[in-house]
């Protein structure tokens, strides 16, 4: 006798996409075809200041986000994006500039795109619908209790975003989910539902526009606020800034000379001294000590430059 056809449940059906918030027609832009030039940026950036302020108001679930990343961060874990389309290349991004920004190994942040390295650049049929491509990805990284890992979907409905969150949850890792379309079923999935409300684009389902804005912004913060909790950072300045560019190494030695006093000129040398390392030029001038000693007081600190340059002498 045939077996019986198994009922379709909540995972199987099939999305309403013309419910979407992100698929809405956006009443104030109805006649953006017969706008002037001047009009139709006026309109588009006026709905970008809409994108800015419903970060603002996610600002709960994005700090509860930024600890758990630092937490992530300091016990050797990573920060693991995941998504498809723009949401995918806006992950890639943010996990490309962590590392010359503040120092991190590569491989600490990374971001992980449906279709792979040529989805970067060129759209990639179905790859969004292919949630084992997820899990397939994650378990290739070895994704586990330390680490953190962010699924980016700006619909609330990309396959390849949730498989990356089951994976996840059922590997031990922390959950984080960016999202402008949140629901129910996605807070089930993720630990933290960091979910801007945007409303419509200005073209009906274009999230590349205020979804990606608000993405961005989410995703900037998210890292840029758990590298300061974690030390990266001295005030205001990039102190784990890697000098691999005439812009950086210029960067690196204002910022050296800015927290010791020194000139320009002297800033540089000490940083030549040091392996063009900041934190350690700063902690040879004002801890005078070499820069074996430097190295040994910022690990037993953390690497918290503050924590050493204060510390007992």
């Amino acid at each position: 006798m045939a077996s019986r056809a198994r009922r379709a449940g909540p995972r199987d059906r099939p999305p309403d996409y013309g419910r979407l918030p992100t698929e809405q027609p956006n009443p104030r832009t109805r006649r953006l075809d017969r706008l002037t030039p001047l009009a139709l940026v006026r309109t588009i950036t006026a709905e970008d200041r809409r994108a800015a302020a419903a970060v603002v108001a996610v600002a709960g679930p994005l700090a509860r986000a930024v600890d758990a990343v630092a937490a992530a961060l300091r016990g050797g874990g990573r920060l693991i994006y995941a998504g498809a389309g723009t949401s995918g290349r806006l992950g890639v991004l943010d996990a490309a500039e962590c590392p010359p920004t503040f120092g991190v190994p590569r491989g600490r942040v990374v971001g992980v795109i449906a279709g792979g390295r040529r989805a970067l650049w060129r759209a990639v049929e179905g790859a969004e619908d292919r949630a084992a491509a997820a899990e397939r990805a994650l378990a290739r990284l070895g994704v586990g209790q330390r680490d953190v890992v962010c699924a980016i979907c700006a619909s609330g409905v990309t396959p390849f975003a949730l498989g990356a969150l089951r994976t996840a949850r059922r590997r031990g890792a922390r959950t984080l989910m960016v999202t402008c379309a949140p629901s129910p079923r996605l807070a089930a999935l993720a630990d933290i539902l960091i979910a801007p409300r945007v409303g419509p684009e200005v073209v009906a389902g274009s999230t590349r526009m205020k979804a990606g804005l608000a993405t961005k912004m989410v995703l900037h913060t998210l890292t840029t606020a758990a590298m300061v909790r974690v030390g990266k950072v001295y005030g205001n300045l990039m102190v784990d800034v890697r000098p691999t560019s005439a812009k950086l190494r210029a960067r690196a030695r204002r910022i050296v000379a800015t927290l010791t006093g020194l000139s320009p000129a002297a800033a540089g040398a000490l940083l030549r001294r040091s392996g063009w390392r900041p934190k350690l030029a700063v902690l040879m001038h004002r801890r005078g000590v070499s820069a074996g000693g430097a190295r040994r007081l910022l690990v037993a600190h953390g690497g918290d430059l503050r924590a050493a340059l204060e510390a007992p002498a």
